[in-house]
């Protein structure tokens, strides 16, 4: 037997290193793109309320 590793044995892991790496990489951007169409949001709803006040002459 080898000291090291045999290449199943190292492709078994990544896989279930790379299934990890995908869940964590999907919940930071779930994350990332909720709070980018928050701050959209927001941003249109500021533009409007400007727009708004400004066509009643404010």
């Amino acid at each position: 037997m080898s000291r090291y590793p045999s290449f199943a044995e190292l492709a078994e892991f990544d896989m279930g290193l790379a299934a990890v790496v995908v869940f964590v990489s999907l919940v930071v951007g779930g994350a990332i793109v909720s709070i980018v169409i928050e701050q959209a949001w927001l941003a249109l709803r500021r533009l409007w309320k400007l727009r708004k006040d400004r066509s009643n002459g404010r």
